[in-house]
């Protein structure tokens, strides 16, 4: 599974150290977006990507995966789901926000 991240942005770079240590069967490659060749630019700085074989998630859907095959994020995913109807608009308003280095 990859997991692309915007590199220049600080809290995206965090992320990915997290999810590296949150995954304890080691299988997800975090990678910088601007690395990527597959995916259109303009959109992979708009949200979180995660690949897996031919699927794409973006954005809450994204994290939700992630925390679906991430055993110790697992206790959380009741919440995320039942913040599903806030997850999207509240991931696109701090999205927005994000600092870039």
């Amino acid at each position: 599974m990859r997991v692309l991240i915007d590199a220049q942005c600080p809290y995206c770079r965090a992320l990915g150290e997290a999810l590296k240590a949150l995954d304890l069967r080691k299988d997800l490659r975090v990678e910088p977006l601007q690395t990527a060749t597959d995916l259109e630019k303009e959109a992979l700085l708009q949200e979180l990507h995660v690949l897996e074989g031919e699927r794409v998630y973006r954005g809450y859907p994204a994290l939700l995966h992630l925390a679906r095959r991430l055993p110790p994020l697992w206790p959380l995913l009741p919440l995320l789901y039942l913040l599903s109807p806030l997850g999207k608009p509240l991931y696109r308003l701090l999205a927005a926000r994000r600092p870039r280095a």
